[in-house]
C-alpha cells in the first residue's frame, strides 16, 4: 500500500465517522471524539461571513454541571486548568457556549481543535478531591518559589527545637532577614483546623517566627474556623490566585 493510498482509505474512515446533518441552515456534525457517557461529541456549524462559527452549543459545560457545581469546579486548580485548555485549543466562550472562528479553508481543522478540548474539559469531572487538594500546594509551591527564589524555601519544614515537631510540619519555611516565615496552605475545613492546632503549638514552643496562611477558597471554610485562623497567623491571603499579595506580605520580611 503506498502513502498516498493509506491516505485516501484514513479520509474514508474518518468521514465515515463524521455525520453530517442540515436543520433550518444550520449543520450538526457528529465528531470523531467520544463524550464520557459513550456517546459522540456534535459540533454545530453557522456560516460567518467567508468562515464558519464552530460551536457546541453550551452542551459541554451542561454535562459537566449534571454532576459538579461549576462555579466551584472551574475554580482553584480546576478553574486554571480549564483556562489553559481553552487557550491552547483557541475556544472562546459566551455565556457557556464555546466555540471557534475559522475561515473557509480551516473548517476541518477547527472541528478537531473544538472536539479535543471539549473532550479535555469533560475529563474535568473526574478530578478527584485529592488530586485538587495535591494540586492546590503544587501550586503555592511554585508561587512562593517565584516570589522567594528555591534557595530560601523549604518544603514540609519540622522545627527540630519543637517538642514533637514531627506531629506540627509547616508546609512552607522561607527564610526570613530577622525571623524565618512559615506558611501554610489552607484547602478546606479540615486542614484549617490543623493549620490552627499547629500554629497554637508552635508559638508554645518554637522560637521566634512570622506565619503567613494562604486560603484557597473561602467557601470551602466555616466562619468560626477563620475567625480561629485569624487569631493566630500574622497574615492570610484569601486566594492562591492573588499573587500581588502573596509577594507584598512576604517582601518586607525579606529585607533587611
Amino acid at each position: 500500500m503506498t502513502a498516498a493510498n493509506l491516505q485516501e482509505r484514513l479520509c474514508e474512515l474518518v468521514c465515515q465517522e463524521m455525520q453530517l446533518v442540515e436543520r433550518r441552515g444550520q449543520w450538526m456534525v457528529s465528531l470523531p471524539f467520544e463524550g464520557r457517557d459513550g456517546d459522540h461529541l456534535v459540533a454545530h456549524l453557522t456560516q460567518q461571513g467567508d468562515g464558519w462559527r464552530i460551536s457546541d452549543r453550551a452542551n459541554t459545560l451542561m454535562r459537566l454541571s449534571y454532576e459538579n457545581d461549576l462555579p466551584k469546579l472551574l475554580s482553584g486548580a480546576r478553574g486554571r486548568l480549564y483556562e489553559q485548555v481553552m487557550r491552547e485549543s483557541g475556544i472562546s466562550e459566551d455565556d457557556g457556549e464555546l466555540f471557534i472562528i475559522v475561515g473557509a479553508d480551516d473548517l476541518a481543522r477547527g472541528l478537531f481543535r473544538l472536539g479535543r478540548g471539549m473532550s479535555r474539559l469533560e475529563d474535568l469531572g473526574l478530578w478527584s478531591r485529592g488530586r485538587v487538594e495535591s494540586t492546590f500546594y503544587d501550586d503555592l509551591n511554585s508561587v512562593l518559589r517565584n516570589v522567594v527564589g528555591g534557595d530560601r524555601l523549604i518544603r514540609d519544614y519540622v522545627d527540630p527545637d519543637v517538642p514533637g515537631g514531627d506531629n506540627y510540619p509547616v508546609d512552607f519555611f522561607v527564610q526570613g532577614i530577622h525571623a524565618p516565615l512559615y506558611v501554610f496552605g489552607v484547602k478546606g475545613a479540615d486542614k484549617a483546623r490543623l493549620t490552627t492546632i499547629t500554629l497554637q503549638h508552635l508559638k508554645a514552643h518554637a522560637g521566634s517566627f512570622d506565619s503567613l496562611v494562604v486560603v484557597n477558597d473561602l467557601g470551602d471554610i466555616t466562619k468560626p474556623d477563620i475567625e480561629r485562623l485569624t487569631k493566630v497567623a500574622n497574615d492570610m491571603v484569601f486566594g492562591l490566585d492573588d499573587t500581588g499579595a502573596i509577594r507584598e506580605k512576604i517582601d518586607h520580611r525579606l529585607r533587611a
